[in-house]
């Protein structure tokens, strides 16, 4: 079923730029891509069945270097009708029988195609991470965080006509298990704040060294803030500034800040549930319900978990969903 999907997956984008650009030239571009096999009509017939995921991201990249950023939304356009599509990185081979772990995914968006694809290059030099897509817009990183789920987004921070806290939100809406990370030549403190609050998990200036990087992107994974100690005592001067709702003044309107996903974490709270208890009825990971149990305090101007419970009784909020549970 999985080959099907992705056979489908592949074809559909070499015949997208097939009537786009004839045969001949749509064909010599696949051709490229390490062990995918087209046939003269544009049809893929075989590929790198023990990585297709990777076949996929290469083929994009193929036409990337051709026809430019355009290439990632055709190919989204080319696959729409096709999904959702199966696009999960495989398992890489269990060696001196060690139980095997999954790689590290991530999307890189970033609108300079020379410092995307160098970026790109150095993870990729990291055997625990795997570049699953590469965009230059914001709407390319919605839609391509809701399509591949990747564990990291490494979001360039000064996109044209974007804002942080904006873009944090759209993303987190599509796949709230995206830790992002920001990347830019320089923070705006207040703009960085805004985007924290929204959801965002660090930080980083793009002459970062390799190793901070690295290291920043699998801290990341393990619920670790991706930010250096001086942008941290930034961020808790501007924290710190920021007025504090009383108690008195804190209303439902409060709550509309709130994801769908954030106000089933807020009920959680309410009943007393922990952290491995809200996951495991969410069918999400531990460091997922940090992250929002984090957001929901931040946007509510709440202190701790025990004042959730006094919040949701002041305002009315009603801690257990109206539908019944299974008992299991």
């Amino acid at each position: 079923m999985e080959d099907v999907a992705y056979s489908k997956v592949l074809t559909a984008i070499v015949q997208r730029f097939v009537r786009l650009v004839g045969v001949p030239a749509a064909l010599n571009i696949a051709r490229r891509v390490p062990n995918l096999k087209v046939d003269s009509d544009g049809n893929v017939v075989d590929y790198d069945r023990a990585n297709p995921l990777a076949t996929v991201v290469l083929l994009i990249d193929q036409y990337g270097t051709v026809f430019g950023d355009v290439a990632d939304t055709l190919a989204q356009q080319a696959t729409q009708s096709l999904r959702p599509l199966p696009l999960r990185a495989p398992l890489p081979p269990k060696t001196d029988g060690a139980a095997s772990s999954r790689p590290i995914t991530l999307l890189i968006v970033d609108d300079h195609i020379l410092f995307r694809e160098g970026l790109a290059s150095l993870l990729s030099s990291q055997p625990d991470f795997q570049i699953v897509g590469q965009s230059a817009t914001l709407e390319d990183a919605v839609s391509l965080s809701c399509a591949l789920r990747p564990n990291v987004l490494l979001l360039d921070f000064d996109l044209p006509a974007d804002d942080g806290a904006d873009a944090t939100r759209a993303i987190l809406d599509e796949s709230p298990e995206t830790q992002i990370v920001f990347l830019g030549v320089h923070e705006d403190t207040n703009r960085l704040f805004q985007a924290i609050q929204a959801g965002a998990v660090g930080f980083l200036y793009k002459t970062v060294r390799s190793a901070e990087l690295f290291g920043t992107v699998r801290g990341v994974t393990r619920g670790e803030a991706g930010i250096s100690r001086t942008i941290a005592r930034r961020l808790l001067q501007e924290f710190s500034q920021s007025p504090v709702l009383a108690y008195d003044n804190l209303t439902s309107d409060d709550s509309k800040q709130l994801t769908a996903r954030e106000i089933e974490i807020l009920r959680e709270l309410a009943r007393g549930a922990s952290n491995r208890e809200i996951a495991k009825r969410l069918v999400i990971s531990e460091n997922t319900v940090k992250n929002h149990v984090r957001n929901v305090l931040v946007k509510l101007h709440l202190h701790s978990r025990r004042d959730v419970a006094g919040y949701v009784r002041r305002n009315g909020i009603q801690p257990w969903r109206s539908s019944k549970r299974s008992a299991n």
